[in-house]
Order: structure tokens, then C-alpha cells, then sequence
């Protein structure tokens, strides 16, 4: 009865071992490649890094921001538009898959990705020339986001709009007030 249980951990022990032994191995020969082919060796501490070079967007024209809410109109901006152009490098954009984070003050939002046209609370859209999610170099289109809260009208407000494996757009612009107001109304 003993028996079979020292049986038992016994052959546990070897597999356990053998697994030791493999991943040991792979991973020396994987680290020392370079070094048996009298390259050199790749420094084991550092991580690649992949750099996304410049953005393949860029800004085209002002800012422009609203107020959804009616009594806050001119006062707070809670649903903003900014135009992008491709900056014409490269493949088309895929703007489903890209990510817009927007800042003002001490707000801080990653909207998500709208279905409609005009995005809800805590959404973004985009409107490209053939109407779907490709922007092609040389193209512009016009991106409409949703704040899910109001910020005071004329604060900076940075939106940052990155398409997969690119560096984002940064769009920086103190003048998200709606465009009909004046400073002299209030």
C-alpha cells in the first residue's frame, strides 16, 4: 500500500525534473543564441522596445465644442468636434481600432468607441469620406466626442486620438467654446 504512493511521487519528481530540465535549456539556448554563433550577446535585462515613430494624424482646423444640456450652453462644453487629416505615410488608418483620451482640468476620460453617429456619454465617432473606418492618406474626417460630464467652457482641453501601433495625435485648444458665443455674453 505504501508502495505505490512512493511510486506515485516518485514519478511526479521525474516529470517535475524533466520540465525543469527542457525549460532550462530552451531558455539558455534562446538567450545564448547570438553568443554560440560569436555575435554578440543581447543584454538579458532589457525588454524590446517598439517605438511608434511620428503620428499619422494631425489636427485640421479649430475645436469646436457645445453644450448638450440646454441652460448650460455657453457656460460648460460637454460634446466636442475635432478635425484629422492622414498625414499621408503609410497604409489607411483603422479608426475602429484606435483609442481617444481626453483631459481638461481634472477631468481625464478614454471614451469608447461610438456605433452611431453621434456618440452618447462617454463615446466618440468618426465621420470618414467613404463612411466607413478607414481614413486614407490625404484624407480628412471630422471626430465627435461625448464628454459623460460637462468641463467649463474656454479650459484647455487636450484630446488625444491614437490609431493602433501609431504615436497619438495631440490636439491641444483653449477655445473648445461653442463657436456662436462671444466673451461679451454671459
Amino acid at each position: 500500500m505504501g508502495g505505490s504512493d512512493v511510486h506515485t511521487h516518485l514519478e511526479l519528481a521525474a516529470i517535475f525534473a524533466a520540465f525543469i530540465a527542457v525549460t532550462t535549456l530552451f531558455s539558455l539556448v534562446s538567450s545564448g543564441a547570438g553568443g554560440m554563433n560569436g555575435g554578440p550577446v543581447q543584454d538579458s535585462e532589457m525588454y524590446p522596445v517598439f517605438t511608434a515613430g511620428k503620428p499619422c494624424l494631425e489636427q485640421v482646423g479649430e475645436v469646436t465644442g457645445s453644450s448638450s444640456i440646454p441652460g448650460l450652453s455657453g457656460a460648460f462644453v460637454d460634446t466636442v468636434a475635432v478635425r484629422v487629416a492622414h498625414t499621408g505615410d503609410g497604409d489607411p488608418v483603422d479608426l475602429a481600432r484606435a483609442t481617444v483620451t481626453v483631459m481638461a482640468g481634472t477631468y481625464l476620460e478614454i471614451l469608447a468607441p461610438s456605433g452611431d453617429a453621434l456618440p452618447g456619454p462617454g463615446t466618440w465617432s468618426a465621420q470618414t469620406p467613404t463612411g466607413g473606418s478607414l481614413l486614407r492618406a490625404g484624407e480628412e474626417c471630422t471626430i465627435r466626442l461625448c464628454l459623460d460630464r460637462p468641463v467649463p467652457a474656454g479650459e484647455t482641453l487636450t484630446v488625444l486620438v491614437r490609431p493602433e501601433g501609431n504615436a497619438p495625435c495631440s490636439i491641444t485648444s483653449p477655445a473648445c467654446a461653442p463657436v456662436s458665443s462671444s466673451p461679451g455674453k454671459g
